[in-house]
This record gives structure tokens, sequence and C-alpha cells, in this order.
């Protein structure tokens, strides 16, 4: 019994991490072994000052460009940078960004779908980024922090991507939302890298940014609840297929579905419409709004 009662605690203790957690929470939690906080930033900001124990990288440890659009990485690239880390099964890990711009939001929110698809399940971003953090009066360091690399091996989880293939096969069968601004989705406005204007025939429209508020904390989860129970009649038991200009501002509605809302069977098209709308072969929609109805 007391074994069966040791394996159920340390079950507990790995499902235990929400996947998005407050300053104050990070700030009790940041010294304990199994959580690994990791900033992601560009230049010199994370020498000047970032939390303790936090380790570091960039979104381009984590993605590439192949010369028509950006996508996930190696697999053995990707292990390679997380064993760097500390990252293994049985990590937690919190990522953060000094929010300067909104890409830095969008970078940790990357990252989280990318360890997800990796097979890391226990992942959070901090609500409100470094700035929260700041805005708390907690405490700031330029230590970098020890970490013993790990032997992490991937297992990944195909049902967390799409590729061109799929998406095709799968128009009109599944719901698709697009999280580029809505002018851009009726392609009243051009997209930047994108030759053709409009959407993925049969996209939904939902702006990854109308989950946040001015300071990039997560608007009410009840609210969010109603906006794709109720406006977007998803059911958390079936698939729905995300995808953006190329990856990034999806990964947040990735992020909100997946782990706030608990959707079981959330799908990046890591590729987007910088592949999809700089082909002639792509079924697209433009000037108008559209609903999924199978």
């Amino acid at each position: 019994m007391k074994i069966l009662a040791t394996l159920i605690g340390a079950a507990a203790t790995l499902l235990a991490i929400d996947p998005l957690v407050t300053a104050q929470w990070l700030n009790e939690h940041k010294n304990e072994s199994n959580l690994r906080i990791i900033e992601v930033s560009e230049g010199d900001l994370y020498t000047l000052e970032h939390i303790p124990n936090a380790a570091h990288t960039t979104i381009e440890k984590w993605r590439f460009d192949n010369g028509t659009f950006l996508s996930i990485r190696s697999v053995e690239e990707i292990e390679k940078e997380m064993s760097r880390l500390g990252i293994d099964e049985k990590s937690e890990v919190v990522l953060y960004a000094p929010i300067n711009d909104p890409k830095d939001v969008l970078k940790t929110s990357y990252i989280y779908w990318a360890l997800n698809y990796h097979g890391i399940k226990n992942v959070a971003l901090l609500d409100g980024g470094l700035k929260t953090w700041k805005n708390t009066k907690l405490e700031l360091t330029q230590a970098e922090p020890s970490i013993k690399p790990t032997a992490f091996k991937a297992k990944i989880d195909s049902a967390k991507i799409a590729d061109i293939s799929y998406v095709k096969s799968h128009l009109g069968k599944l719901p698709m939302i697009d999280a580029r601004p809505s002018d851009m989705y009726l392609g009243v406005t051009p997209t930047p890298t994108v030759k053709r204007n409009g959407h993925i025939k049969g996209g939904m429209s939902y702006s990854w940014n109308y989950s946040v508020d001015k300071e990039y904390m997560l608007k009410p989860i009840g609210m969010l609840e109603s906006v794709f129970k109720e406006g977007y009649s998803l059911d958390k038991n079936k698939e729905v297929l995300v995808y953006c200009t190329g990856g990034l501002e999806t990964s947040f509605n990735y992020f909100v579905l997946s782990g706030v809302l608990g959707y079981k069977n959330v799908r990046l098209y890591d590729a987007s419409m910088k592949e999809w709308g700089n082909r002639e072969d792509t079924p697209m929609t433009q000037y108008r709004y559209e609903m999924f109805k199978k």
C-alpha cells in the first residue's frame, strides 16, 4: 500500500501544473527540482535580468526557414535543445518572455506546442510574461542556473501537426481556424509573404489576440469557453485544425484550445498560409466569413 501511495503521489505531481500560471505561483515553485523555467528572448535581454533559475532559449532553436516557409526543426535538433535545457519526460516546464512585441508571446506558445508535439505534456505559460513578474516586484537575477543535460528522446505525437496533404484531404470535414487578423483572413489586406489573398476554403476567423487583454494577460476562461462552444460550435472531443501565416499566431490558439480549455484533438498546420497561399493548387476563399458546417 505504501508503494502504491507513493506511485499515486508521483503521478499527481507530474499532472499538477496548469497550462497558465501566475507570477505568484511561479515564485512559490521556482526552486522545485522537476520545474524548468525557460525564458524565450533575443539579444542580451536574458543576461541583463531574468527570473531566478530560468534557462534561456531563442525561437531560432526550434524552427528554421526552408526557403518558402518556417517550420519546426528536426527531431534531433529539438532533442538536443531540450536536453541542453534539462528537460525530460518528468519535467514541468514554464515558458515566459519579456513582452516587448506581440510576437514575443507567440514565440512562447510556439515552443509550448513544440514541446507537446515532442511528448512533453506538462507545459505552461507565465500569464503576462516577465512584465507581470516585474509588476509584482519579484526577484530578478543575472545568475545563470547550473543545468544538468538530459538524454531526452522524443515521443512524437503526430496528432499535433498537419501537413498540406492532410489539410487538403480534410477540407469541409473538420473545423479549421485562422489566427490572423480578420482583414487578412478576408483578403481585404494582403498578408506579407503570401501571394494569394484570403483564407483556406472553409476556414473560420479567430485572431489569436482576441484571447488576451492589452497587457497580454489571458481573458476570463469562462468567456473563452463560451466563444468556442457557443460561437464556433466546437466539440472538445472532436478534432479542430488551426493555422495562420506561418505557425506563430496559430500556436496561441493551439495553447488556448488544447491547453487552457482542454480540447482533446487540436492539430496545428505549421507551414500555414506561407505554404498554402503561395501555391496555385490550394482552394481559397476571399471577402467573406465562413463557419464550419459538416
